[in-house]
């Protein structure tokens, strides 16, 4: 997923398509998630997990990217498998995990006809409130996967974290200052005629 060198790689890019909302107790983040990575010619099997806080639950939900007139599919995803499967090990021992965090581990089989571009539902139940996050802080959420031939504590991954904002927290990034568009002027300095050379008259003697 990643260079092909072990270790990880922070190419899935998790961009905000709108601000999100707060169902009771819970936090409703909708992004679009796009692999910037080359993906595999072959049907393949991934696994994935989430981190999030001791005591919540996250729920994923997983669509290829919809387009006018052609809804998303729902990719099926396996899981959350119990916190005794060796997924979530990996994931504990690779990227790690401390005493106030827990990962959540799925698994999905992939194909080239759903393409690398996906969109991404994340509800993440209780929220909102001590102690988990107050309404002016946020939450950092981290979300990893390989291919199912791969490991996470030696192997080739993926990763990405989410900023969760509570709900005095801005939902969406502050756009960046625009930089200077590097063109040159049009505009042209009136250029000054030049003085006619005086011709020397010659006299003959």
């Amino acid at each position: 997923m990643s260079s092909g060198n072990p270790g990880g790689a922070p190419n899935l890019a998790l961009k905000p398509k709108r601000a999100p909302s707060y169902p009771p107790g819970a936090i409703k983040s909708e992004r679009d998630a796009d692999f910037t990575g080359a993906g595999p010619t072959s049907p393949t099997g991934i696994k994935l997990g989430i981190r999030v806080k001791m005591g919540q639950t996250p729920t994923l939900t997983l669509t290829t990217r919809a387009t006018p007139g052609h809804p998303g599919t729902v990719i099926p995803l396996t899981g959350p498998l119990p916190q005794t499967d060796p997924i979530v090990a990996d994931l504990k021992g690779g990227l790690g995990c401390d005493s106030d965090e827990q990962w959540f581990a799925y698994t999905l089989n992939w194909n080239p006809a759903l393409k690398l571009k996906f969109d991404s539902t994340l509800n993440v139940t209780p929220f909102p409130f001590p102690p988990f996050v107050t309404d002016n802080g946020f939450e950092i959420v981290t979300v990893a996967f390989c291919h199912a031939s791969q490991n996470f504590t030696s192997g080739v991954y993926t990763y990405a974290v989410s900023v969760l904002p509570g709900k005095n927290s801005s939902g969406l990034p502050m756009s960046p200052p625009q930089a200077s568009s590097g063109k040159k002027s049009t505009k042209k300095s009136a250029k000054k005629p030049k003085a006619k050379a005086k011709s020397k008259k010659k006299y003959r003697r």
